[in-house]
């Protein structure tokens, strides 16, 4: 596979650089494919889509490409077609079909299936399509039939290479700008859909496990006393009550959604690790935002718009006064509107701020998101509904595509920078808590059937139908108010060196919220600067990530300099610069290392700007576990580390910050090689 991906590369490169040749080359590898045997061995179509990339660039041109593909096609499948007609059954005696005769046997089979389609459906079809026109030569086709559908197949073949080989290409250059951020990005999506996949099916199993193995001894515990509470319990567990073990379930998210929600407020009350874990998070998301990413984030984000979910819920209970379920009625309005009266509530209660001031009035209060929270209670009933009426697998399937669109909103408000994540978490823990609620009341008293297939239907169409008119109607306004706008903070000079630096962090803030290292260093100016000055006291940019570096780690004896540097977070945001020294004053087997962040803050002095840095310096000791690999160990005291940096940074001054540490002794260092005059 490496040589065949090589060979596809270097063709590809060769005909970026001879035009005339790769129209050639497009012909002669669309007429490979069509020889039995030849055809697999031969990489047309990769080369092909490959040369459809050069399209977008101008190195070729779209419709003379088009045609000498679908010449080519034509003509291989032609020269094919005239093989199986003159030579009939002798053929699969000759070279080389008798080094494959189960290659014919395969398009004889599937020329019998589907008859003239097979010529035109053969050519996108890798494993049959060199065996078909000589298949339809031998058993008789007539030439002018087999031309009519052959020329419309090579037609379509060359158009869904080359339209498909420009789309790649089209997005190369954006892909070439924003190829870290997105790669990052769709990881972090891919594997929260993963996990959302695989945990809610498992969560329904396990709950409805758990709940089936103690509603025998909690039934027994309801019916040997007597009480509202025992009574309550008994009426729940009846047997003879099919409900019985959903309104277990639903009292187990009732449970553990009140737990989350409360938890959840009394870390955004008392400023637990949580707020920290907000900035943070908001701060990393920010980082990878990219245009692409944030058009479907945007349309995500409009679908928990008011001017979507009302629809949904109008017609959810029109359905449901349809079919003179009125009593589900009343409680699907009371879960929407339960739900958006308390998100109100709580915002202007604890005024909580927003991460970015996007909306004005109360709206301008960020605590509990009112989009997760107004979509849970929606979506979370619409559950409870349909899950009454239909099997094990419809519900699996149902709760899992409301989790997938309810997840996607609330994402969509964390990654747009609407909400911190606390907002969000809240916001989603209340309305399943209330719509469970709601759902053990309702279950306990519903009688009639609201029809759950039609009720599912209805709402999707109207989500689709809304969705898609608000999604046209306010798309562009709302790209421009969740643009991405990072505050940024001003200081004078002046006041910073008066004694403003100690306004900033002290310390480094990673994605949980927690303190870490502190920042020993604050550098005003160019980043190209403090490199340099580094750079003559024998500190080094580290090697990159690559599979190369990253294979040292396997080293038993990996020299310090040899090994990539562990990234870190601050706040969400990665290092802007990052070296480190070996060597010299530092011990052997260690390494220094010094990273700088953006502090969000630029300096002012007689109306020039420059920004501030923020910087840690640690000192990592290499750990040689033999005969299996490497690992570094980050030493907790900073000191040592901070010494050796202020000696090669000379000039720089010295500031303290109080109490002092036994690992650190509170000195920050303030730098400036091109200060502001």
């Amino acid at each position: 596979m490496e040589l065949l991906h090589v060979l596809i590369t270097a063709i590809i490169a060769f005909a970026a650089a001879h035009r005339l040749l790769a129209y050639g080359l497009a012909f002669l590898l669309a007429a490979a494919e069509a020889f039995p045997v030849v055809g697999a061995l031969v990489p047309g179509t990769a080369v092909i889509v490959g040369l459809g990339a050069l399209v977008p660039g101008g190195a070729l041109a779209i419709w003379p490409l088009i045609g000498v593909t679908a010449a080519g096609a034509l003509a291989g499948d032609g020269l094919s077609y005239l093989f199986g007609r003159h030579y009939k059954q002798h053929a699969i005696g000759m070279w080389p079909l008798r080094a494959r005769p189960g290659l014919l046997a395969a398009g004889e089979a599937f020329f019998a299936r589907h008859g003239s389609k097979a010529v035109l459906i053969s050519r996108f079809l890798p494993g049959v399509r060199a065996a078909i026109p000589m298949v339809a030569g031998m058993s008789g086709m007539s030439a002018v039939r087999f031309y009519a559908v052959d020329i419309c197949a090579a037609a379509l073949f060359a158009l869904a290479h080359i339209w498909f080989g420009m789309a790649i290409g089209a997005s190369l250059a954006i892909l070439h700008a924003i190829a870290g951020r997105l790669v990052v990005l769709v990881l972090i999506l891919v594997a929260a859909l993963a996990l959302v996949v695989w945990l809610t099916p498992l969560a329904i199993r396990r709950t409805i496990g758990l709940v089936a193995r103690l509603r025998g001894p909690v039934l027994q515990w309801a019916e040997a006393g007597d009480g509202w509470a025992r009574r309550l319990v008994s009426s729940a567990l009846d047997p003879e009550r099919p409900e019985a073990l959903g309104l277990l379930v639903l009292g187990a998210a009732l449970i553990g959604g009140l737990w989350m929600f409360f938890g959840v407020l009394q870390d955004v009350i008392a400023g637990d690790p949580l707020v920290r874990a907000d900035a943070a998070i908001f701060h990393f998301l920010q980082s990878l935002r990219t245009p692409v990413i944030d058009q479907v984030m945007v349309a995500i984000t409009e679908l928990g718009d008011a001017a979507v979910v009302i629809p949904v819920l109008l017609v959810t209970l029109v359905w449901l006064a349809w079919q003179r379920a009125w009593r589900a009625a009343i409680y699907g309005f009371a879960a929407v509107a339960g739900a958006s009266l308390f998100a109100f509530l709580m915002k202007i209660t604890l005024q909580q701020t927003r991460p970015d001031a996007i909306f004005a009035g109360w709206n301008s209060y960020s605590f509990p998101s009112g989009h997760a929270t107004a979509s849970a209670a929606l979506y979370g009933f619409l559950v409870v509904l349909i899950c009454r009426e239909v099997g094990v697998r419809a519900r699996v399937a149902v709760t899992l595509a409301a989790v997938l669109l309810v997840g996607a909103i609330a994402f969509s408000r964390l990654y747009l920078g609407a909400h911190w994540l606390s907002d969000v978490m809240a916001g989603l823990a209340f309305g399943v808590a209330w719509v469970a609620l709601l759902g053990i009341v309702y279950l306990q008293h519903a009688r009639r059937e609201v029809h759950a297939p039609g009720l599912g239907a209805a709402g999707l169409a109207v989500l689709l139908v809304a969705g898609g008119l608000h999604i046209g109607a306010k798309h562009a306004a709302d790209m421009r108010r969740y643009a991405v706008t990072l505050p940024v903070r001003q200081m004078t000079v002046a006041d910073w060196r008066n004694g403003g630096w100690a306004s900033l962090p002290e310390r480094r803030v990673d994605l949980t919220g927690d303190y870490e290292e502190p920042f020993v260093l604050q550098w005003a100016g160019s980043l190209a600067s403090l490199k340099a000055a580094l750079l003559e006291h024998g500190w080094l940019v580290p090697v990159p990530w690559d599979l190369s570096s990253s294979a040292e780690w396997l080293l038993p004896n990996a020299k310090a300099d040899a090994l990539p540097v562990l990234p870190h977070l601050d706040n969400g945001r990665s290092e802007a610069l990052v070296m480190i020294k070996t060597g010299g004053n530092v011990p052997r087997g260690q390494r220094l290392i010094l990273r700088v962040w953006p502090s969000g803050m630029v300096l002012t002095n007689a109306g020039l700007t420059q920004p501030l840095w923020i910087g840690t310096v640690v000192a990592e000791k290499v750990e040689h576990l033999k005969p299996f690999a490497s690992l570094v160990d980050e030493q907790n005291d900073v000191n040592s580390a901070l010494q050796t940096l202020r000696a090669d940074l000379p000039g720089i001054e010295l500031e303290n910050r109080a109490p002092a540490e036994a690992q650190w002794n509170g000195e920050v260092l303030l730098g400036d090689l091109e200060p502001l005059n």
